[in-house]
């Protein structure tokens, strides 16, 4: 016959072994993810930056036109379904000569139309490059970014700060799988 209190020991010790296994791997992956997140992040306002450092020469641009493509979307299910995306052209004069251009982010609304003049800022020794003030996309996406890697980041610590209290606690004689253990060998039930 089995004994009830050596399966339990068992399964106890494995259980505990285990679920420390998988918080080391789950803290493991949230902390690349928030690390990667956040490398991105930084990656885009490092680029920003350095496009406003670069950029200083103010222009009045106009809208020429607005560039449209449509992006496929495809749910877990397999349903299809399609969204416009927009963004605007550029057109501007730098020492006489006509530049136009536009920028390489797209946005699901239209916030330009077609003879409007907006301010931006291209670069004095290669016009082509610009920055417009208004296109907060590049903004959005390094606090999006930013934001959930700092999350992810975050919820790793805690899962690490966890392993150590726990391991803390194995050390000095605490665990509950341990103490379980010791009041199963001492218990006096022997069937």
């Amino acid at each position: 016959m089995l004994k009830w209190g050596k399966n339990m020991r068992y399964y106890k010790r494995s259980h505990v072994h285990y679920s420390k296994s998988a918080m080391k791997i789950i803290a493991l992956v949230f902390m690349l993810v928030g690390v990667t997140f956040l490398a991105v992040g930084i990656g885009f306002a490092i680029h920003q930056t350095q496009l406003k450092n670069r950029c200083t020469l103010e222009v009045n641009a106009i809208i020429s036109d607005i560039l449209s493509k449509d992006e496929r979307h495809e749910d877990d299910d397999g349903h299809v379904s399609y969204s416009t995306v927009y963004t605007p052209v550029y057109s501007y004069n730098v020492d006489g000569q006509l530049y136009t251009t536009h920028s390489n982010t797209y946005s699901s609304n239209i916030r330009y139309r077609r003879g409007q003049t907006i301010q931006i800022f291209c670069d004095p020794d290669d016009p082509e490059t610009f920055y417009a003030p208004n296109d907060t996309t590049n903004t959005i996406l390094t606090v999006v970014f930013c934001g959930l890697g700092g999350l992810f980041a975050i919820i790793a610590i805690v899962l690490i700060i966890v392993l150590i209290h726990i391991k803390k606690k194995q050390k000095s004689g605490k665990n509950f799988a341990e103490n379980e253990l010791y009041e199963e060998n001492n218990y006096p039930y022997d069937e």
